[in-house]
């Protein structure tokens, strides 16, 4: 059976990608900055997007119940970025360095958790446990996960280096990921 172009994954990472761009630039997060840790933090996850999208060219959707529930997920992801976005805009009441209202109330790192759920909900609109490809997405997504965790403790030191006790304060009130303990 022959795949309608359009009916490829790539279009959904794509897409998917452009709304998180159009999000960022419309919120205007003035408190986020670019990654912490220099130019391999910033080259692996580019290289790892583009090996991530190559990947969806090869896996086909159609429109059943696993295409409503990624579409579901993906925007629960779009939401959580969006969150953050809002989060991290200037707020005049609101001196202190750390941002800890919004959603970074309940995560301390909501942007990289909205990457790992709107790529969970790609892989799963395109549902075929039969494939190798599907299933070496699988095997991208969990490396993801753990490259993602291992920035995110990167990250965690060099704010508080940056931030002093106002970042360990904050890290004791804030679970990493929602609801998993608070200084974990």
């Amino acid at each position: 059976m022959e795949i309608v172009w359009y009916h490829r994954l790539f279009y959904v990472a794509i897409i998917v990608f452009a709304l998180s761009f159009f999000l960022s630039f419309i919120l205007k997060a003035k408190r986020m900055g670019m990654p912490e840790g220099g130019k391999v933090w910033i080259i692996f996850p580019t290289i790892s997007f583009i090996i991530f999208i190559v990947l969806l060219w090869f896996i086909p959707f159609s429109i059943n119940m696993a295409f409503w529930i990624g579409l579901g997920i993906i925007i629960f992801g779009e939401v959580v970025f969006a969150l953050g976005f809002m989060a991290m805009q200037e707020h005049p009441e609101k001196e202190q360095r750390v941002v800890d209202w919004g959603i970074y109330r309940m995560s301390r790192h909501s942007h990289a958790l909205a990457g790992m759920i709107t790529d969970l909900g790609v892989i799963i609109m395109g549902w075929n446990p039969d494939s190798l490809i599907y299933t070496i997405l699988w095997i991208y997504l969990i490396l993801q996960i753990i490259f993602s965790h291992f920035y995110i403790l990167m990250e965690e030191r060099k704010n508080i280096e940056k931030f002093g006790q106002e970042y360990k304060d904050y890290m004791k009130r804030t679970p990493r990921y929602f609801g998993m303990g608070k200084t974990s």
